[in-house]
């Protein structure tokens, strides 16, 4: 996904979630929903940013 903050473009990147359904009933509203547990993968720093000053990366 290519976004833009203050002129400088980048490109966004969503991790993948992999999922994977429980034995366990949720409900909310009313509403019956299966449980899902979820991992997500550490991403490694891809960006070298600077904020007033202080460097630091995303």
């Amino acid at each position: 996904m290519k976004l833009s903050f203050l002129g400088q473009s980048y490109e966004a990147s969503t991790p993948a979630i992999a999922a994977t359904a429980t034995h366990e009933t949720l409900t909310f509203r009313g509403t019956s929903y299966r449980q899902k547990q979820s991992t997500v993968a550490l991403r490694q720093p891809t960006a070298e940013l600077t904020y007033r000053g202080v460097r630091y990366t995303a």
